[in-house]
């Protein structure tokens, strides 16, 4: 059995309860169906030589009637039920995957959150359908065994005759799930390529419209969605071709069995009620066969999109945290940067970096685009790891520390800052649930963001909307702050905090990122080097190494890229 289909399976055995109920219903339900030829030949012979035997037949009617609607019910309603489990089951899995998997794996993901998205959402729909079907490949060839022992009751000879057929459908069959498999790969990645566009359409709305990109954006979708529906053609062509086979085959043997019988009742050998039971049961071999022949081709498709599933289930992109890892030290004095190098895209974008930072003071990076700052940042906190070196907090390695209980020691407040979907305070207390709620108007007011919070109609109630966006770009960032405050972590990132505000803006987020690093380790990433005049020490990067540091005065003094870099500030500034 294929590793894929393994995998979903053992998803399934999960499910041990339902699945236990839907075999018994599935079996029950093959024995009364299968029943139904035998009880209508005798049912036909007893009205011909027994009437009195036709009273007891009638009760038998109607259990087997009350078995088949019974166990159908049961058996469907909860495979359907399992399938929306397993389903669910694999989705929280790949979300909870992907909130693992480290930033440089999805900054390089080639379809974006939106290839991310379509894996959860059309892939696993696709392998919900397939496990939907999933009994009939259980219940099937059950029913069909048990139709066939029946006929083999009636008429043993016959029966033997017919089976010749059988092989020549599983060559059919065979042949065909080969072309569902190939069109279903590539009409899976270009479902893919569409839900990435589309949401880089809703992404990039505001970009699009000023650039008047909608026709364009509009044909990249029709030429994506024309390569799709394309590849489901060919599938649908194929599945559809197997109807007319069988339908085919099922009509010259029903025209056999109709002449074969007739020449047996002229001779005396055989009853009209044997001819009756015989075309019951050969007919309801259809329905196996057609459930088997939609089970065993959807099965195709799942297995492609499963295979994707479980390759990014797979996937080993992820910080990994060492099994006796080790709770964030209490007390420590220093951090350290030790020989880091590190490379992205076969990149090096860090060359032996070393810089040892004073529990309690401000760091400042500043440099061109590209030369690690934000890098030596992201690496801290662990969002990916380094190729050779450590970093140390309190002489431990971050490396060997709880990756939950570094991250709580860190505080961020990014260029770009991410809100929920939610209440403003819900977005301030973020996972630190186990501090008071009343600490958030605390550190609202602290963050300058009090003011402006209590206009709002709800208040701290007030939901910001997607990403924020029912909010300004300057109270994002105080909210964010209001953020970092109420996490009260040690240890500070302001990731360019400030870069995208207009001026008004950014003096009063600079008011609440100054009073917020009182007493925190603080690494400032800045462009606006106004901003880390008052830091303990600034490094000055170039392509992953310090080319110059020390405090604002001694670097201006020194006349070198530092005292450049502030000139041209300054000028743009006056200007």
């Amino acid at each position: 059995m294929p590793h894929e289909l393994r995998s979903v399976l053992k998803e399934l055995f999960h499910q041990k309860k339902y699945l236990l109920i839907i075999a018994v219903t599935g079996i029950t339900g093959a024995l009364c169906k299968s029943y139904i030829a035998i009880f209508i030949k005798d049912l036909m012979d007893a009205g011909a030589t027994d009437p009195e035997k036709l009273k007891s037949l009638v009760w038998m009617g109607v259990a087997l009637s009350l078995g088949i609607g019974i166990s159908r019910y049961f058996h469907i309603y909860l495979m359907n039920l399992t399938a929306e489990r397993v389903s669910q089951q694999l989705r929280q899995k790949l979300q909870a995957k992907f909130m693992k998997l480290n930033l440089k794996f999805h900054n390089n993901y080639a379809a974006g959150s939106g290839g991310l998205i379509s894996r959860t959402m059309n892939d696993i729909r696709i392998v919900h359908d397939g496990l939907r079907l999933f009994a009939d490949l259980f219940t099937a060839p059950l029913l069909f065994i048990f139709l066939l022992w029946n006929l083999f009751r009636i008429d043993s000879e016959l029966i033997m005759y017919i089976l010749v057929v059988a092989p020549i459908l599983l060559v059919i069959l065979k042949s065909i799930s080969k072309g569902i498999r190939k069109y279903s790969i590539s009409g899976i990645e270009q479902l893919e390529r569409m839900t990435s566009t589309i949401k880089e359409s809703l992404d990039g709305v505001r970009t699009i419209q000023a650039f008047n990109l909608e026709k364009r954006m509009e044909k990249k979708l029709v030429r994506e969605g024309e390569e799709f529906v394309f590849m489901r053609k060919r599938i649908h062509a194929l599945i559809e071709s197997m109807g007319p086979i069988t339908e085919f085959i099922a009509t010259i043997l029903v025209l056999a069995v109709m002449y074969y019988f007739s020449v047996k009742i002229s001779k005396g050998e055989a009853t009209a009620g044997v001819l009756t039971g015989f075309i019951t049961g050969l007919l309801s071999l259809n329905e196996p066969i057609k459930k088997f022949q939609e089970a065993y081709v959807r099965v195709q498709e799942t297995r492609v999109a499963a295979a994707r599933i479980f390759h990014m289930l797979d996937e080993k992109s992820e910080v990994e945290e060492v099994a006796d890892a080790k709770a964030f030290p209490q007390s420590w004095n220093e951090i350290e940067y030790r020989n880091i190098n590190f490379s992205y895209n076969n990149e090096n974008l860090i060359n032996g970096f070393n810089l040892k930072i004073k529990k309690g003071q401000i760091v400042a990076f500043v440099g061109e685009s590209g030369s690690g700052k934000s890098t030596l940042a992201n690496l801290l906190a662990r969002f990916y790891d380094p190729q050779s070196g450590e970093i140390l907090i309190g002489g431990q390695n971050t490396k060997n520390m709880k990756l939950h209980d570094l991250r709580k020691n860190i505080g961020l407040v990014s260029q770009d800052v991410f809100l929920f979907s939610d209440s403003i305070e819900n977005n301030i207390i973020a996972d630190s649930e186990d501090k008071p709620k009343e600490d958030v108007q605390r550190a609202a007011k602290a963050a300058h963001a009090h003011d402006f919070i209590m206009r709002l109609p709800g208040q701290y109630q007030s939901n910001v909307g997607e990403r924020g966006n029912l909010l300004s770009g300057g109270e994002k960032q105080r909210i964010g702050i209001a953020r970092a405050f109420y996490k009260d972590a040690p240890i500070l990132i302001l990731d360019e905090a400030t870069s995208a505000l207009d001026s008004v803006s950014e003096e009063q987020v600079q008011k609440g990122l100054e009073t917020l690093m009182q007493g925190r380790t603080t690494f400032v990433i800045a462009h606006r080097l106004s901003t880390i005049q008052h830091a303990n020490l600034i490094l000055v990067l170039s392509k992953g190494r310090i080319v110059e540091q020390g405090t604002h005065q001694e670097l201006l003094q020194r006349k070198g890229e530092y005292s450049r870099l502030f000139e041209v500030q300054m000028q743009k500034h006056l200007a």
